[in-house]
């Protein structure tokens, strides 16, 4: 089994790329935010937790996130009918990288790698206003890029010093970013 995660600050076109990736190969996809918001839906106290945090632009607590993640993966790893799992957008915590890896670990699946979609500050910002989100608001822009700052980019350091992270430039058209993502995975892609 094989495990992507892929990386990049808001705007960068982590869920465009991971769309590409999975018609692909078949992955499976991990979308937390899209995992958050179906069970924010439900009326029991975590889902109207769930709905307050998401709605303040707030992270919402890890062991939550796992929560998800877990059955998912469980899934996964029981059919046996994917060749890998795409993590979109996380870890987004070094702990959350490290506790990814326990469960890497205890299924047995040691073929990881991390993609960074690399865009400057300043083009997320432009991309963010242009795409005109509800929650892309100035305010709610400049918190998400100083959480990636303090929270993502640690993850991103962590796994360029075990040579698992590969980096493409995002500032170039959705096709030439994909492109090079493939070329840069293509001996992952194609174990």
């Amino acid at each position: 089994m094989r495990v992507l995660s892929v990386l990049g600050r808001p705007g960068a076109g982590k869920g465009t790329q991971v769309k590409y990736l999975q018609e692909k190969t078949g992955f499976v996809v991990i979308n937390t935010g899209q995992m958050l918001r179906e069970r924010s839906r439900a009326n029991d106290f975590l889902g109207r937790k769930l709905k307050e945090i998401l709605e303040k632009g707030l992270l919402v607590p890890t062991p939550v996130v796992f929560s998800l993640w877990m059955p998912l993966l469980e899934k996964t790893r029981e059919e046996g009918v994917a060749q890998g799992v795409i993590f979109d957008g996380n870890p987004r915590k070094f702990y959350e990288a490290r506790m990814l890896q326990e469960v890497f670990d205890m299924y047995g699946w040691q073929d990881f790698r991390s993609c960074y979609i690399r865009i400057t500050e300043e083009e997320a910002r432009e991309r963010l206003l242009e795409r005109g989100r509800d929650d892309d608001t100035t305010e709610e822009i400049e918190s998400r890029l100083t959480w990636f700052k303090t929270d993502v980019e640690p993850v991103l350091e962590h796994y360029r010093k075990q040579n698992l992270l590969i980096e493409v430039d995002g500032s170039r058209s959705i096709t030439d970013v994909h492109n090079s993502i493939m070329e840069e995975l293509k001996d992952f892609l194609s174990a």
